[in-house]
């Protein structure tokens, strides 16, 4: 059963073979299974089979479908056989001291670890510190080969830092909308339409040195990428205001824990939604969600608390255009300009 998948799975012409193609193929492969009720288990413990075999490699946890049962891998990476079978003693290798931990290794990681060693003995430390894909392509042929094996800038579970082979991860760039204000702060904002009306506003104002966008939680990774928006604009330091919600006052204070260079709050924006602001209610609670709102915003975090307690949460839309320009048709809540600025 496994060996016929695995013949249908190599009539790609990729090395990723994505989860909808895996179940197309398992099918050609086994025709009789498109009615069988544990169809996508078996099919897993025939993608296992070929992990053990050495013909495949099975993504980390993170890459498998959140739900199902079982929850599925959403892609495996074929290996080159030939490559595989042209080495029969891998103690015939001459092993750099890097790579000493081979023995710990899968056969899969093996022929990824030799290829690595081939490469660090052929460059001897001549090379220039580029990003990862760059280095993968050079060293596998594939661009992403190594995408799925690194985690915390190391491959093989930590025994190799990704620095050993001159690479370094590559943060995604951060959208950014700048002012012409010199020695101003940055703005970091979680969401994109705030982002936008915020951007508009501060084009006139200059308060800060630029406004960006930082996409609710994917900002928790983005410390490089805020570091050269602050080189760029020549601004001074870094604010961020989200919601307020026990969400909302995490992502700051996780991108801190994760990063050298710190976010500050700006009170004088969580000050005015949570003044003038529309409450939403059913708050969603995380653990430690009061502890959080006291390194966050120590100041307001009496009121941010009783707030959740209440089953309520401000959302950070509430300083919009109109708010921002202030006075508009003469309603208090829409006096920005004219409260805290």
């Amino acid at each position: 059963m496994s060996q016929g998948f695995l013949q249908a799975i190599r009539t790609s012409r990729r090395k990723r073979v994505d989860l909808q193609d895996l179940r197309r193929y398992w099918l050609q492969a086994n025709p009789e299974q498109l009615q069988h009720p544990e169809r996508d288990a078996q099919m897993l413990l025939a993608l296992r089979k070929l992990e053990t075999q050495g013909c495949l490699v099975l993504p980390a946890t993170g890459s498998f479908e959140k739900i199902g049962n079982p929850p599925m891998p959403k892609f495996v990476t074929l290996v080159n056989q030939i490559e595989v079978k042209s080495i029969n003693n891998w103690s015939g290798v001459s092993w750099l001291p890097e790579l000493g931990f081979w023995t710990e290794l899968t056969e899969t990681e093996i022929v990824t670890a030799k290829a690595i060693n081939d490469w660090l003995l052929r460059r001897r430390g001549k090379f220039l510190r580029v990003p990862l894909r760059e280095r993968s392509l050079e060293i596998f042929g594939d661009e992403k080969y190594l995408d799925s094996r690194v985690r915390n800038n190391a491959l093989f579970s930590g025994r190799l830092a990704i620095a050993t082979i001159g690479a370094f991860l590559v943060p995604h760039p951060l959208p950014y909308r700048a002012a012409n204000a010199p020695g101003q702060p940055v703005l970091v904002v979680e969401n994109h339409h705030t982002y936008w009306s915020l951007a508009e506003w501060n084009a006139q104002n200059h308060r800060y040195a630029a406004i960006v966008y930082g996409a609710g939680k994917a900002f928790c990774s983005s410390g490089h990428a805020l570091q050269e928006v602050i080189r760029e604009c020549c601004a001074k330091g870094a604010l961020y205001f989200g919601d307020l919600d026990p969400a909302g006052v995490s992502i700051p204070l996780t991108f801190n824990d994760a990063n050298e260079y710190l976010v500050l709050p700006d009170i004088g924006l969580y000050q005015f939604v949570l003044e003038n602001g529309r409450r939403r209610s059913s708050v969603k609670r995380i653990n430690d969600d009061e502890k959080a709102v006291q390194r966050w915003l120590p100041a307001l975090s009496h009121q941010v608390s009783e707030l959740w307690a209440s089953d309520q949460w401000i959302p950070q839309e509430n300083l919009g255009t109109e708010q921002l320009y202030g006075n508009w048709e003469d309603d208090p809540k829409l006096a920005f300009n004219r409260g805290l600025y």
